[in-house]
This record gives structure tokens, C-alpha cells and sequence, in this order.
């Protein structure tokens, strides 16, 4: 039986879901991208593979609207050139495989190709907030390498909680001497029971979601208050 602490968190996943899904495709993306995501609760979500269905012994996958296919395809084969891959129509053929073969092979693998169809329809300020950590980049000594070891919603707070263990400190920044086990906590604006998407933090923040046990996160300490941090937008999450 799951604990209480995994019903929650698999709770705020299928509320927030929805909206990091559209967050996703609405936004203009010039930086690598990931053929899909790995949720809170093992499944799936949306990312270049926009919907996939194993067929003929093999995944037929529809990617994002934009993509090309034949840019995708001869992207995905020079990282991984043993991948068996045909374009069937305006879809990708994975044959010999199932959805969960595939996609753990590809879960972690940073694709590079532009959506050249794909408008930024993210407010202004929202854009302003994102690219502050990009309008004055950070020293790569200034990150904090950590493991999850768990992912927590609190509903009455509507804060998701990130339990960590820090595996390399920064060598340079505000909190160069952290180690041992942390929490990075951050609140979502809800509305609707719902991540609120006029919420300019919702949107830098919304990537947490997806951590789970065993995830690695790279991040800048912006505040620590006991063993409690508030982490920059700068994070990234593998």
C-alpha cells in the first residue's frame, strides 16, 4: 500500500499535469529538448513525442507540431546510432520495441532541434523572470549537486517538498559548505486545484514536478533557513 506521502505527491501530478504538458508545447524552446518525460509516478508525459502507440511490433510515435522529421530522426540517430528509426507519413516507426524500452533508452538524452512553427505565448513578465538567471549567468563552481530521495506534496500549503542529499557542494557562491540532507521546498500558486499558469513562478518552478526518488538535481542555493532551501530558477533536473 502506498504511504500518504506518495498519494500525495501523485495527487499534485495529475493536478498539475494538464497544465505542464500545455505549458510545455506553448512555449518557444531554442534549447535542447528531451523526447519525453518521467512523472512522479513512473508514467510518461508529453514532450517531442507529443502521443505514441506500440502497433506492428513497434512504437508509432506523432511528434510535436513544428518538428521536423527528418532533422529529429538524423539528430536521434548521432547519439544513438544503433536506434532503429523510420518515418512513416508525418510519424516516427520504432520497430522492434515497446513505449517503456524506448523511452527509458531516450529519457535522458537531450535532443537538439527547433520547433520553427512553435510562438512564445508566455505573459511579458513571465519571460522576464525566466531569462533573469540567463541576463547574469552564474559560475558552474557556484552549483550544488544533490540526489532526491523524496518528493512530497502538501496540500494544505500547496508547497511541494524535495528531500535531498547534497553528493558535491559549490565550490564558490553563498552556501558553498552545505552537505548531508536537505529540503527544497517551493509553493505553487493553485487555482481551479490546478497550477496557476498566470503565475510567473509557477512557470520557472513547475519543472520540480517531475523529481522523484532518485533524481539528480543541480542547483544555486538562493536562501537557506535551517535545513530548509529556496533554490534560483536555474536548476535542472535528470
Amino acid at each position: 500500500m502506498k504511504s500518504q506521502n506518495q498519494k500525495n505527491s501523485i495527487l499534485f501530478f495529475v493536478k498539475s499535469t494538464a497544465f505542464l504538458v500545455l505549458f510545455l508545447l506553448v512555449v518557444c524552446v531554442d534549447a535542447k529538448q528531451v523526447f519525453v518525460l518521467k512523472s512522479v509516478d513512473g508514467s510518461w508525459l508529453p514532450m517531442i513525442a507529443q502521443s505514441w502507440v506500440a502497433k506492428n511490433g513497434g512504437v508509432l510515435v506523432k511528434v510535436a507540431d513544428g518538428i521536423k522529421l527528418n532533422d529529429l530522426r538524423k539528430e536521434m540517430l548521432s547519439q544513438i546510432p544503433d536506434l532503429s528509426i523510420e518515418i512513416l507519413g508525418k510519424d516516427l516507426f520504432f520497430p522492434t520495441t515497446t513505449p517503456d524500452s524506448l523511452f527509458e533508452l531516450l529519457k535522458n538524452v537531450e535532443l537538439d532541434v527547433a520547433e520553427v512553427s512553435m510562438k512564445r505565448q508566455t505573459p511579458a513578465d513571465s519571460e522576464m523572470f525566466v531569462k533573469k538567471s540567463s541576463d547574469n549567468p552564474v559560475s558552474k563552481d557556484e552549483y550544488t549537486e544533490a540526489v532526491v530521495e523524496n518528493v512530497v506534496f502538501d496540500e494544505k500549503s500547496d508547497k511541494i517538498v524535495l528531500t535531498v542529499k547534497i553528493q558535491q557542494r559549490a565550490k564558490t557562491g553563498m552556501f558553498p559548505k552545505l552537505y548531508g540532507i536537505y529540503r527544497i521546498e517551493h509553493t505553487y500558486k493553485m487555482k481551479n486545484d490546478i497550477v496557476d499558469p498566470a503565475d510567473v513562478k509557477n512557470m520557472a518552478f513547475l519543472p520540480l514536478i517531475t523529481a522523484k526518488k532518485g533524481s539528480k538535481i543541480t542547483f544555486v542555493p538562493e536562501k537557506l533557513d535551517s535545513r530548509v532551501l529556496t533554490i534560483t530558477p536555474d536548476f535542472k533536473i535528470k
